[in-house]
């Protein structure tokens, strides 16, 4: 006896299409054996909504990524343009809505702490997305290693 199939989010899976859907993973279930297709257990349910937690978070680490990476680049050529300014010429200086001149001197220290800041940013961040990507091949691995290829979870 098999009850009706629901996705996460309340919608019902159409009947000429049986299956378990998770949160973008999909079970095949009707390529499963009988036995075997009562076997989703709340665990398995958990790894599965695990793994789409991460994959979305995943996508927005590499967004955010992609972000940072150009603001380092974007320091990296204000710090070429400072060279070609004069030593004895103000820079002007933004700090939120608000400019102030400052040395030449002041401004390349304003911007090598700024450039620090970024960085260690950057690598937080890229620490996060590979311990991200470690999790979620370790799910991958479990859920393929239990439902073999009645398992969808490629993008």
């Amino acid at each position: 006896r098999r009850s009706p199939e629901v996705g996460v989010n309340g919608s019902r899976r159409r009947a000429n299409r049986p299956g378990l859907v998770a949160c973008g993973a999909l079970i095949d279930t009707a390529a499963m054996p009988s036995d075997q297709e009562d076997q989703v257990s709340s665990a398995d349910q958990q790894k599965i909504n695990e793994f789409s937690r991460l994959n979305t978070r995943l996508h927005d680490i590499e967004e955010d990524l992609s972000f940072q990476r150009k603001a380092v680049e974007e320091l990296n050529d204000l710090g070429d343009e400072l060279i070609l300014v004069d030593d004895d010429e103000p820079v002007k200086w933004a700090e939120g809505e608000c400019f102030f001149e400052v040395t030449k001197e002041r401004a390349e220290s304003l911007l090598e702490e700024l450039q620090e800041q970024k960085q260690a940013k950057l690598a937080d961040t890229e620490a996060d997305l590979d311990s991200c990507k470690a999790r979620l091949q370790e799910l991958k691995t479990q859920l393929y290693a239990k439902f073999g290829s009645n398992i969808n979870l490629e993008e």
